[in-house]
């Protein structure tokens, strides 16, 4: 089989899976959910593992730019077969833009470490800046550049495998107004140390925490101003922290074909999970200030990603258009129930061991669900499994329990394949 009939093969089967029966039911129950109309409980499980590489069958094409897609085709098709969750396939095909970017600090190094099961999740950098006054000029405002030839490659290579199947467009799920600004201080600094200098000097972090955000607003300015944006909220976003944004309420506008999509015609995501230990007060002074600005960016917008957002709320509840927060292991439930809002949505995601530890109890596992559907009574909750970092392909028959756990555990069984 040459390269685009093996192509054109894969994307049969996966225009099949986005238009079936069970992924209407998939996206009319993340609808409901998401406009906070019906308690659905959706789910997703997210392999952080070595599930996908273990059962994913070896790549057949031979071009990078085939390889690219292939990959991306069968990911798609061998998490819908194996793990029978709502994640949702699109029924379009978006390409994203090529835009090369260079580094905010060329000394920053990062050096990866096995974490003993076949990944390199462990990581250190190098730390170049240690005083932020004295090193500031180390720092680089990236510019953006838009590469169409390479993006139009892409592109013709889809066109051709989805001829009839899918319809192919170019655009931009994402948004750097998403990225992450302590994140980036941290990888500079370490977190000690910018945690002590938001003591020492704390002029000199709201400096660079600013560099960073007006970065972030820089660039995600032009990537509208570009005309780089889709709209983001059939399955094409990108999955933020493991949600789906599947909503009606996008774009919030009437919107004519071939007319400019913005920001704030789409879902957005913001987090700061390096603030772990930030009182709630640090956690105002120092990061509120530049996520105002940026929630301003989007229509609608989750919130977290491994940080605990239950101290959070009293700041968080200031946001414009917060509809959605990570709710984390590492988060008191009962005290999140007590302090937040019921228009904003659970974005739980479970202890990744209940489900990939060395042994697998279906009984404590359905426990650890009920907890949260009993604390987070009356709330809008989804489930997200993620950090699922020893999954692994000897689990299909424990992940398709697992599924079928929670489909009976929430009373919503639509959409299972």
């Amino acid at each position: 089989m040459n390269e685009q009939a093996r192509l054109r093969d894969l994307a049969g089967k996966y225009a099949g899976y986005a238009t079936s029966a069970s992924m209407q039911q998939r996206r009319e129950k993340w609808r409901l959910h998401n406009r906070m109309a019906e308690h659905t409980c959706p789910f997703h499980i997210e392999d952080n593992g070595s599930y996908l590489h273990d059962l994913m069958p070896p790549l057949q094409c031979t071009s990078p730019l085939g390889r690219e897609l292939e990959f991306r085709l069968l990911y798609a098709l061998v998490s819908y077969e194996t793990i029978d969750d709502d994640r949702v396939i699109p029924e379009r095909f978006v390409v994203d833009w090529v835009t090369p970017q260079g580094s905010y600090c060329d000394e920053l190094r990062i050096t990866h470490a096995d974490d003993g099961h076949g990944g390199t999740l462990g990581f250190e950098s190098s730390k170049p800046i240690q005083d932020i006054d004295a090193d500031f000029h180390k720092l680089t405002k990236r510019v953006m550049t838009l590469d169409r030839p390479a993006t139009q490659a892409r592109a013709e290579l889809a066109e051709t495998a989805f001829a009839g199947l899918l319809p192919v467009v170019v655009g931009r799920p994402g948004s750097t107004y998403s990225e992450g600004v302590a994140n980036k201080a941290v990888m500079l600094m370490g977190m000690q140390e910018l945690f002590l200098q938001m003591i020492t000097n704390p002029a000199a972090v709201h400096r660079l925490l600013t560099f960073f955000a007006e970065e972030n607003l820089a660039r995600g300015d032009w990537e509208e101003a570009q005309g780089l944006l889709t709209l983001n909220n059939d399955g094409n976003q990108g999955y933020c922290s493991g949600s789906s944004q599947i909503s009606d309420e996008i774009p919030g506008r009437p919107l004519a074909a071939g007319a400019k999509v913005l920001s704030t015609d789409r879902y957005g995501y913001l987090e700061a999970q390096e603030a772990t230990g930030l009182s709630p007060d640090m956690f105002g002074e120092f990061l509120m200030p530049h996520f105002r600005k940026l929630a301003a960016k989007f229509r609608l917008f989750k919130f977290g990603c491994c940080e605990p957002v239950h101290t959070l709320m009293s700041h968080l509840q200031t946001l414009p258009s917060l509809r959605k927060v990570s709710v984390t292991p590492w988060c008191d439930q009962k005290a999140l129930a007590a302090v937040c809002r019921k228009d904003i949505i659970w974005s739980r995601k479970p202890v990744p061991l209940k489900l990939c530890g060395t042994t697998f109890d279906p009984v404590i596992f359905r426990a650890h669900l009920q907890e949260t559907l009993d604390l987070g009574q009356g709330f809008f909750v989804e489930f997200v499994f993620r950090d699922t970092n020893l999954l692994t392909g000897a689990m299909v028959q424990r992940l398709q329990e697992a599924c079928d756990i929670v489909r009976a555990v929430t009373g919503h069984p639509e959409g299972r394949k």
